[in-house]
């Protein structure tokens, strides 16, 4: 008995051009790369946030031979966008592309990241002397580097008789000692000491953007040492700042200032916010602890 053809009643020829048919599209759909040209492992939205060191070793393994990566010194204090993260990457130019785009493997891959500004780039006074803020009087720091004849001033922002220490003042003892920020001899001193300079420990408890800008910020102090589960002395703020306007001296200063931060803080008393609770200073020097 003779065996069923394959393709009941087409010739043999007739059923092998039928699965030649069937085989050569499937092939064809199969296969989307590109011979000499490689796709990129994120696209250009992916890539950004991520270490950049972490993207450089994916377009080095999908083929890219010409990966070159720029530091932005963009940060103030890393809150929005941490040190070493990826900003922008761009493929030949493009840094809008897409995973599905194809380059060339030795296309121009430039991977641009978020890093904290040089300390050098501090305001001079910073770097040249430890003592380097004005008195209260005075206008803020200048761009200008301090003359031979201006140094000897500059120490008015360590502790001098006319600073107000727990040493020196009583009133500020009592100040720091509070459990009721909201006690009106807060108010009090405030008004008797406006626009003089005040020394203590303190450390910083809530961070947070100062309204739409991302370079500036609000910090909200408290005295002491930082203990999530405790707190004491009024709510001191420094408002609208950032990184340089605490001025940290060169040989005592952080890459950030986060939440927990102990410091030892030197500053000019500005004004209480009965409705806030908020005790407004003005940073004359800090100084990590």
């Amino acid at each position: 008995m003779l065996a069923r053809p394959p393709y009941p009643g087409l010739s043999r020829v007739t059923a092998i051009v039928v699965a030649l048919l069937i085989v050569f599209p499937i092939a064809a759909c199969g296969g989307s790369g590109v011979p000499g040209r490689v796709g990129p492992p994120l696209s250009a939205s992916e890539a950004k946030g991520k270490k950049y060191q972490d993207v450089v070793t994916r377009f080095e393994n999908a083929g890219f031979t010409n990966v070159t990566t720029e530091a932005v010194a963009d940060l103030v204090i890393g809150l929005f966008a941490g040190d070493g993260e990826v900003k922008e990457v761009s493929i030949a130019g493009d840094s809008d592309y897409t995973k599905n785009e194809k380059f060339a493997p030795d296309a121009p891959v430039v991977i641009r990241y978020h890093t904290f500004p040089a300390k050098e780039s501090a305001t001079p006074e910073a770097a040249e002397t430890p003592t380097d803020q004005p008195s209260p009087s005075s206008s803020p720091q200048s761009s200008t580097p301090p003359t031979s004849e201006e140094v000897p001033s500059a120490p008015e922002a360590t502790s001098t008789p006319g600073n107000l220490t727990v040493e020196n003042n009583s009133d500020l003892v009592a100040l720091l000692s509070l459990k009721d920020p909201a006690d009106p001899s807060v108010a009090a001193f405030a008004s008797k000491y406006q626009g003089r300079i005040i020394e203590f420990d303190g450390c910083v408890v809530a961070v947070s953007q100062h309204g739409s800008t991302k370079t500036r910020f609000d910090y909200l102090l408290y005295a002491g040492n930082y203990d999530p589960d405790s707190a004491v002395g009024p709510n001191f703020q420094f408002s609208d700042i950032n990184y340089y306007d605490f001025h940290f001296p060169a040989d005592n200063s952080p890459g950030s200032v986060p939440v927990g931060t102990n410091l030892r803080i030197i500053a000019e008393v500005g004004k209480y916010d009965s409705k806030t609770n908020l005790f407004q200073l003005r940073p004359v020097k800090t100084n990590m602890r």
